[in-house]
């Protein structure tokens, strides 16, 4: 059976946009990779490692430990053998708090992809392929959203251009596919920086059938 990683954020995690205090994170079977498991079943384990607030590369002046970069290494090897790891990261490192460049954000990703690729990683199993997702962008509603400060119209027009900036550096890396979840999942109204139920179905969907081809569909 294969085995996945899914190493992202908040929106790999199951954040409720629109939390009540029973219902502050997706359930296991609505979070996308919850659908995508079902979607697999029989055919791969999906390993959650969705984290609040993670970042490509920054750390967090007020909440520690977030740095993807710092804990990829120590997951990749309590999680082998992997035959694909999974990253949808990006959201984070476009808050006001951080002022990196697009281009900047999408030199850390090629950075955690290098890591996923460097074979002195794993002492169990072979190298890993790697899908990675451009996250959905966050809304031109961010103003109204309990999330504005931490987030502004800046983040918007970055969150945007990160479709691009990842396009020209994983379109023909060997070993890596490239998802757009910005097409075909939205992100939510309400806090204009968390997927919708339906997002999360959707990109779900999306995923399974991305890894169908790559590796189940003769």
């Amino acid at each position: 059976m294969k085995r996945i990683l899914c190493y992202g954020d908040s929106n790999t995690w199951g954040h409720n946009p629109e939390p009540r205090a029973d219902y502050f994170r997706y359930g296991d079977d609505e979070r996308w990779t919850g659908v995508l498991q079902k979607i697999l079943e029989g055919k791969a384990k999906v390993i959650e490692e969705g984290l609040c607030g993670r970042t490509i590369m920054y750390d967090d002046p007020v909440t520690a430990d977030r740095n993807g970069s710092r804990f990829l290494n120590c997951c990749l090897q309590s999680q082998q053998p992997l035959d694909l790891v999974i990253f949808m990261l990006g959201t984070n490192d476009v808050r006001h708090i951080f002022t990196p460049s697009v281009k900047e954000i999408a030199m850390g990703m090629e950075n955690l992809v290098k890591m996923v690729k460097n074979p002195q990683n794993y002492g169990v199993g072979d190298v890993p392929q790697v899908l990675v997702i451009v996250p959905a962008p966050v809304r031109d509603e961010i103003a109204g959203s309990d999330f504005y400060g931490m987030y502004d119209e800046e983040s918007v027009k970055k969150s945007k251009a990160l479709k691009e900036e990842y396009r020209k550096i994983f379109a023909t890396m060997p070993g890596v596919t490239l998802l757009d979840a910005g097409e075909v999942a939205e992100v939510s109204i309400k806090d204009c920086i968390h997927l919708t139920k339906e997002g999360h179905r959707r990109l779900g969907e999306a995923v399974a059938e991305c890894i169908n081809k790559m590796w189940f569909e003769v």
